[in-house]
């Protein structure tokens, strides 16, 4: 009888173990993909203030119909929120692209990496990792 009772105990504590690295496991996925989800918000955001850029006239701060000339400062105050570290990557004068690296890190130590590409038509979301 001893020996029975044990060996539920031990069943039971491998039971609550699995459980509880499952439910690890599946908070971790979900802020990963609640900050990619943000960061992706976030450059729609940015997207829409750089095509203003882009169509303002040069006489009231504007592209003038070009996006060179735009810095990150004039389509959002800071570099940085709580979700990601932003950047102009690269600027012509039909299009920019700009990208966001996460604050938080994925289950292989990366960093969530998304960048978005404006152009005059649409914009493109390049999700990296």
């Amino acid at each position: 009888m001893g020996m029975n009772q044990l060996l539920l105990v031990v069943l039971g504590m491998m039971l609550v173990g699995i459980a509880l690295y499952v439910g690890v496991s599946m908070f971790s996925a979900n802020t990963v993909e609640a900050t990619r989800n943000a960061i992706i918000l976030d450059l729609g955001n940015f997207a829409a203030r750089a095509s203003a850029y882009y169509w303002k006239p040069t006489t009231q701060a504007g592209g003038g119909k070009s996006f060179t000339g735009i810095t990150l400062s004039q389509i959002y105050p800071m570099r940085e929120n709580d979700n990601a570290v932003y950047s102009i990557e690269s600027v012509q004068a039909d299009q920019c692209t700009i990208s966001g690296v996460g604050k938080v890190v994925t289950t292989n130590g990366d960093s969530i990496r998304v960048r978005i590409r404006v152009t005059t038509e649409r914009n493109i979301v390049e999700i990296l990792n």
